[in-house]
C-alpha cells in the first residue's frame, strides 16, 4: 500500500524521501505510518518500474533526491483510485484509498463510495441471516464475534454514508 500513498503524495509535486515521511506524518499517520527503512526502498523500486524518476541536489551542503512522478506512475495511481474498494480489506488500506478521492471527479468518487455502501449492506443482511442460522447453537463467544462483524460494519456503512452525504453538499 506504501507504493500507491507515496504515488499519491507524488501527485502535488516533487519531494524528497524526508518530505514524504514528514507528510505522512502530518496526514496519514492514523492509518499509515511508513518508516525511512520502508520509504526508501518503495521508492527505489517505484523508480526502478518506471513510475516515479529523481534528480540529485545538494541544498546547504547537504546531498538530496528529489522524486517527480511520471505520465506512467500518475496512470497506474489512477487506475488504482478508480478500483472498487474491498471493504474487506484493512482500514489502513481502505483510507489510504480514500484520502486521495480528491484526485477523482465527485461523480466517480460518489459512485465509488455508493457501491462501497451498498457492499457493505450486502454483507451486513447476509450476516443477519447467518445469526438466525447459528443462534440456537453458537456459543458465546462465537456469537460475540459475530457481533462485532455486523457493528463493525453498520458503523463503516454510517461513516461512508455520512462522506457521501457531506461530498453532496461541497
Amino acid at each position: 500500500m506504501i507504493k500507491f500513498v507515496i504515488l499519491g503524495l507524488l501527485t502535488y509535486g516533487q519531494l524528497t524521501g524526508y518530505d514524504i515521511k514528514q507528510i505522512m506524518t502530518r496526514t496519514t499517520s492514523n492509518f499509515m505510518n511508513a518508516s525511512f527503512g520502508s520509504i526508501y526502498p518503495a521508492l527505489s523500486k517505484l523508480e526502478k518500474q518506471g513510475l516515479i524518476s529523481s534528480t540529485k541536489a545538494i541544498e546547504n551542503g547537504k546531498y538530496k533526491k528529489i522524486y517527480t512522478i511520471n505520465e506512467i506512475g500518475e496512470k497506474v495511481f489512477i487506475q488504482w483510485l478508480e478500483e472498487p474498494i474491498d471493504f474487506m480489506r484493512s482500514y489502513e488500506d481502505i483510507l489510504a484509498k480514500v484520502f486521495f478521492y480528491e484526485k477523482l471527479s465527485k461523480e466517480k468518487a460518489s459512485k465509488l463510495i455508493e457501491q462501497l455502501i451498498e457492499d457493505i449492506n450486502n454483507k451486513i443482511s447476509g450476516l443477519e441471516k447467518l445469526e438466525i442460522e447459528v443462534k440456537p447453537v453458537a456459543e458465546y463467544f462465537e456469537i460475540s464475534t459475530l457481533h462485532f462483524g455486523i457493528d463493525h460494519l453498520k458503523f463503516m456503512a454510517n461513516w461512508y454514508e455520512r462522506l457521501l452525504n457531506n461530498l453532496s453538499k461541497k
